[in-house]
């Protein structure tokens, strides 16, 4: 270790995706506020000089695990500059910092004028394997997350014995208006290579992996080919995480809103593109969007409803008889509460948009005479709402005007007009007619 801090780009961690720290460079930092770091660790007591030159220092300091001492002693940064750089950047480090390290769970700092403390914690779901919920708190602020994760391999590559490499993906939690605990947007996230990068994802969830980066760890060359791998082992851990999230009953028209349904944001970032497409096949192989009856069905089996009435109005059987489908999907669904949600489904998973008209269109007589008289009473008032579908407006007349929705005395169903427009039903008269 007194070889990699001391010299440059010497690094036991080299080839090591699993670790911080290969490219040998990271404890040059501090010489950007010393001149004579001092590092206290077992046997070793010394001090670097000059970058690269170390020196035994004679110290009575019994230190059981590592000490670093970092004078403020830069020869053109004064004290004080020094201090409000440091004691600024401790306040900022962010709670997303410490989500995914591995060894590292809490960090305490102290100045003449004041403390800070930074703590995570980690509870293992039971009976969902490879996902945990973690609590990270300062004295500020507390975040939590569900966090999915699980090992992959990369063809080619060769690990040491014992060592894994991960991908994971963070959800953050919060409260609706209603206090009930629901997975909430994290809007703006960047890539994680252990500790987040500059490398915006346009994610709202954060996720993380052993990603090859640059020495600034500003950029990730993904024209990498082991970057491609472990970008395609994200992509399907995001999409496997849907099922967990339905399991812990988070999967609901809220989650929806912040997973990849922007087609815009696929030009920009390949991250992005490559998730879309994992998630988006998701939604045909499993039932993962949430139903008006509290249900969950696939893309090919759903239809949307514009207008809440027509769920309550037409049962699984109805639709499955005029449209040959199962589902109707939530009714939160709509063009002004998720405009881009519902956007995504009818333009990219194709779930077709049915209003009264599209029903009025489908509607048959042998449909109908399936019907009790009671629906077809509660079918006749809601038509009262639904004028423009039977109305005569001389230059457009009403598609129920020909269809057989007039239920007689003797159960046939007729038409009210005929394609001349003549009456053929009338209501009964109190007199004799």
């Amino acid at each position: 270790d007194i070889d990699g801090v001391t010299g440059i780009g010497i690094s036991r961690k080299k080839d090591d995706l699993t670790s911080i720290g290969k490219f040998g460079v990271g404890f040059k930092s501090v010489f950007a506020i010393t001149e004579t770091p001092y590092i206290f660790s077992g046997e070793y007591k010394i001090k670097i000089e000059d970058f690269v030159i170390p020196s035994v220092v004679n110290s009575n300091d019994q230190v059981e695990i590592t000490l670093i001492r970092l004078p403020f002693n830069h020869k053109l940064r004064p004290q004080k500059e020094i201090f409000t750089l440091i004691s600024k950047k401790l306040e900022n480090i962010g709670l997303k910092t410490l989500l995914f390290l591995k060894n590292i769970e809490e960090i305490k700092w102290q100045t003449p004028f004041t403390n800070g403390h930074y703590l995570k914690s980690s509870k293992s779901l039971q009976k969902i394997p490879n996902t945990k919920r973690v609590t990270i708190k300062s004295s500020s602020a507390t975040e939590e997350y569900i966090v999915v994760g699980r090992p992959i391999s990369i063809e080619g590559l060769k690990l040491k014995e014992g060592i894994e490499l991960r991908v994971e993906v963070a959800y953050k939690l919060g409260k609706d208006k209603n206090d009930k605990e629901i997975i909430i947007s994290e809007p703006d996230s960047k890539l994680v290579v252990f500790f987040p990068t500059e490398k915006v994802t346009f994610l709202n969830f954060v996720i993380q992996g052993p990603y090859k980066t640059t020495p600034n760890r500003e950029n990730i060359p993904l024209e990498d080919k082991q970057n491609k791998a472990i970008l395609e082992e994200t992509a399907n851990l995001v999409a496997e995480s849907l099922s967990v999230i339905k399991d812990l009953g988070y999967l609901d028209t809220n989650f929806l809103n912040i997973l990849p349904i922007n087609p815009k944001h696929k030009e920009s970032s390949q991250i992005y593109s490559v998730i879309y497409d994992k998630v988006k096949e998701k939604f045909f192989l499993e039932e993962l969007l949430p139903t008006s009856d509290g249900k969950y069905t696939k893309a090919n089996n759903s239809l949307l409803a514009r207008g809440k009435e027509l769920t309550e109005f037409l049962n699984k059987e109805d639709i499955q008889k005029l449209f040959s489908k199962r589902h109707w999907l939530d009714t939160n669904i709509t063009y002004d509460k998720t405009r881009e949600l519902r956007d995504y489904l009818i333009n990219e998973l194709k779930v077709v948009e049915v209003d009264f008209e599209s029903f009025a269109r489908k509607i048959t007589i042998e449909f109908l005479q399936t019907k009790s008289d009671e629906w077809m009473i509660d079918f006749y008032s809601r038509l009262l709402d639904q004028q423009s579908l039977w109305s005569d407006r001389g230059y457009s007349k009403g598609i129920l005007r020909t269809k057989p929705i007039i239920r007689l005395e003797n159960n046939i169903h007729i038409a009210p007009f005929d394609d001349s427009g003549r009456v053929l039903v009338y209501l009964p008269a109190k007199t004799k007619s």
